[in-house]
């Protein structure tokens, strides 16, 4: 069985590598997924991309100039890509669907309490790449839904 640490109360603050940028999330997770897509991995530059979402009218851009990019993934929805101006670092993106925003977790100025309820795009995950044993595995595209089922499984609606 995977540890994992409880999640804090909100809110939770963060920002980008040069600390030029900085955010706020006024409400708890809804989700914590790991994506394995080729965009995420070549996005973080890592094996995947750790992502916490959340209800965009809770999330604050407090500081920094930011760079949007309006990425079109094969299913043909659309994200805006959000960077810090100064040093690039990818921070969060908008899902033009849905009204949530999907903030990197390495951006957290304390990351530590985050730990994946499920991964995405596990068929493309790398060799290197660590999953929880009581993490739900998704091949392709993962749901919203079935995101927060994952994780209200693991952590509960309010805990």
């Amino acid at each position: 069985m995977t540890a994992r640490p409880p999640i804090p109360d909100p809110p939770y603050e963060g920002g980008c590598l040069c600390g030029a940028t900085r955010w706020r999330l006024n409400a708890r997770p809804q989700t914590m997924n790991a994506c394995h897509c080729d965009a995420c991995k070549k996005m973080s530059g890592g094996t995947n991309l750790l992502i916490i979402t959340a209800p965009r009218a809770a999330f604050e851009h407090l500081s920094g100039e930011v760079q949007r990019f309006r990425r079109t993934a094969e299913s043909g929805r659309q994200s805006d890509v959000v960077r810090c101006a100064t040093c690039g670092t990818r921070l969060w993106h908008e899902p033009q669907s849905a009204p949530i925003v999907v903030i990197a977790a390495g951006t957290l100025d304390d990351p530590s309490w985050v730990v994946p309820a499920s991964h995405g795009w596990v068929e493309k995950a790398s060799p290197a790449a660590i999953m929880q044993e009581d993490a739900v595995k998704f091949e392709g595209q993962v749901t919203r839904d079935l995101q927060i089922a994952a994780f209200q499984k693991l952590y509960g609606e309010g805990a």
